[in-house]
């Protein structure tokens, strides 16, 4: 009897530990799945504010480039600040000017003219830039047009700046804005994130 026994508790004590073994197994594979969930889930909260930041650019650097845009009309051609094959910057601005003598107000300077915080026109700064272009309409013609790309800085409101890359692309008739906005100004960067947003319009 104490010979069958003996037997039984050898049986016990051999089952305790592999069952021991086997919880431990299936402790640290429940653990190592919940990590690794979490490990995903922050990365893609991580990339997904990033991606809003790099859009909140590209929508904030367009709806800007508009404005300018429209906000500074030759009175001669109808057309923006923007330059198109017909109509320069400076023909622009000098009738806006003429504009502005006529109201009593005091003439302004190209480079006074910002989207955001940069000075758009400032060569020195955004590194603003125009050259001959085409494009095909919509009834299969080509058509001149002028395109300008400028580079500017956005105060995300986090003490840090996003950037975004604009072109716009003008004739007399027609308008495309395209902006490429970065949740980083460091372009290099392995965390670099572009997103982009694109406006295009008749000029009437």
């Amino acid at each position: 009897m104490k010979k069958n026994i003996n037997i039984l508790q050898s049986a016990r004590e051999g089952f305790i530990l592999p069952m021991a073994m086997l919880l431990s197994a299936i402790i640290l594979t429940v653990s190592v799945g919940i990590t690794t969930i979490l490990a995903k889930e922050i990365f893609f909260s991580q990339l997904s504010r990033e991606s809003q930041l790099a859009y909140y650019a590209a929508d904030t650097a367009l709806e800007c480039a508009s404005f300018i845009d429209d906000g500074y009309i030759d009175q001669a051609s109808g057309t923006g600040i923007f330059p198109t094959p017909t109509v320069s910057t400076t023909t622009t601005l000098a009738s806006v000017n003429d504009v502005r003598t006529q109201r009593g107000l005091p003439q302004i300077n190209i480079n006074q003219i910002r989207c955001a915080t940069s000075p758009i026109f400032d060569t020195s700064v955004t590194d603003f830039a125009t050259v001959d272009s085409t494009r095909i309409t919509s009834s299969g013609t080509t058509e001149n047009t002028k395109l300008s790309t400028f580079y500017m800085t956005i105060d995300a409101g986090d003490g840090k700046q996003r950037c975004a890359r604009v072109s716009v692309n003008k004739s007399g008739t027609w308008r495309q804005i395209i902006a490429r906005g970065f949740n980083t100004c460091n372009l290099s960067s392995n965390s670099l994130i572009e997103r982009a947003v694109v406006s295009t319009s008749e000029i009437q």
